[in-house]
């Protein structure tokens, strides 16, 4: 009976854990979990909703801001319209999505700072796309749960990835590539991010639970 309390409890710690102060229903741990490592980016835009499974697409107004900046990190056209943005993802996501912003390193790039630049761009990316119906849900959130995977495999904490992601945004802009999902971000938001009680990343344990866990087949 101690030990069926005892996990009750955890579960319950975890979960508040997750749940930002005052917000309403949240994703699954795993799927909110995977988004949270686009957080630098979802600020620096202001993304509404992008938290919410309550919000299943974008305003107009939210589509204008956002529109240009994924097209050119998708590789599309800036004129392309909606349904050559859909033909695009659905034929190109799931092959594609772990070399972007990793095709075109550079012999001084630090890998590890790339990954992590790389992750974040992918949650920022898919997520929108999906917000933007450019994705069928089911694909978006596969390579979403394989992102957050890869980001858990590769770095140790949230302030290891945070780091890594602020060198990997610096060498990006060093090296005259066109950042267009994001501002700068320096160690005062860093440490906002990680700061007990109100930050964003603070609470929210690395490794548990796995962003991706599949279950043995019998």
């Amino acid at each position: 009976m101690f030990l069926l309390f005892a996990a009750v409890v955890s579960a319950w710690l975890l979960w508040r854990a997750f749940r930002p102060r005052g917000a309403g229903p949240l994703f699954s741990q795993r799927k909110h979990w995977s988004l949270l490592l686009a957080r630098p980016m979802a600020d620096a835009m202001g993304v509404e909703g992008f938290y919410l499974p309550a919000c299943d697409h974008f305003t107009e107004q939210a589509q204008t801001i956002v529109r240009a900046a994924l097209l050119h990190q998708a590789g599309i056209r800036s004129n392309a319209n909606d349904e050559a943005a859909r033909a695009h993802f659905s034929t190109t996501l799931e092959q594609q999505w772990y070399s972007l912003d990793l095709q075109g390193l550079t012999a001084s790039d630090e890998p590890r700072a790339a990954m992590a630049f790389a992750c974040a761009r992918v949650a920022f990316v898919v997520r929108c796309a999906l917000l933007m119906r450019w994705l069928e849900p089911d694909l978006a959130w596969r390579v979403l749960l394989l992102n957050a995977q890869r980001a858990q495999d590769c770095f140790d904490s949230w302030e290891d990835f945070g780091n890594a992601y602020k060198l990997g945004r610096e060498q990006w802009v060093a090296a005259f590539r066109v950042d267009s999902l994001g501002k700068a971000f320096h160690e005062q938001q860093l440490c906002q991010l990680l700061a007990p009680g109100n930050g964003a990343w603070a609470d929210i344990p690395w490794h548990t639970p796995a962003a991706l866990s599949p279950a043995l087949a019998r």
